[in-house]
């Protein structure tokens, strides 16, 4: 299993699917490779749902990741990882792995859900989000994440864009 982190969100609207983009981290790869991401297909209230978890948005009334999350909690288990770890065609598949405590033991239980949910689970509880190496390899593609600061950026693109001539279209 590879660990992951959520790189960005694409909103959109009407029968557009958004899209959640999964990166591998820093340290899962070896440092001069490239790193992985996968990009996963989801509906726009589900994609709402996970950014208002990354931006600790709270809400008048819980909504049903909140609610799941007070019920692990009450039962005395918590979220301990989310993996994405089947893929059929474009449908991902995902597990919440549960701990749960048994008797001064602790258990992992292992719950079927949507990649989307799973994922709203995580960001809220800051559970780890792994993704299977065959999934990464055969629907993942090379993340060109740039490290270096934004004005850095700018000043390639003005100086790429100063260079331009007619010819070149």
């Amino acid at each position: 299993m590879i660990r992951t982190d959520i790189e960005t969100i694409i909103m959109a609207a009407g029968s557009v699917p958004s899209i959640i983009v999964l990166r591998e981290r820093r340290g899962e790869a070896p440092s001069d490779a490239p790193l992985r991401a996968l990009s996963i297909q989801t509906g726009s209230f589900e994609a709402a749902a996970i950014s208002r978890g990354i931006e600790g948005q709270g809400t008048s009334r819980p909504i049903t990741h909140d609610l799941f999350i007070s019920a692990l909690q009450a039962l005395e288990a918590k979220v301990e990882r989310v993996e994405i770890n089947r893929v059929d065609g474009a449908v991902f598949y995902a597990t919440v792995v549960l701990a749960v405590q048994r008797d001064q033991e602790t258990e992992e239980r292992a719950l079927d859900a949507r990649p989307s949910d799973a994922l709203s689970l995580a960001v809220r509880t800051n559970a780890p989000i792994y993704v299977d190496e065959d999934i990464m390899n055969r629907a993942g593609t090379i993340s060109y994440s740039h490290d270096g600061s934004a004005d850095e950026e700018i000043e390639q693109f003005d100086r790429f864009v100063q260079n331009l001539s007619p010819d070149d279209f």
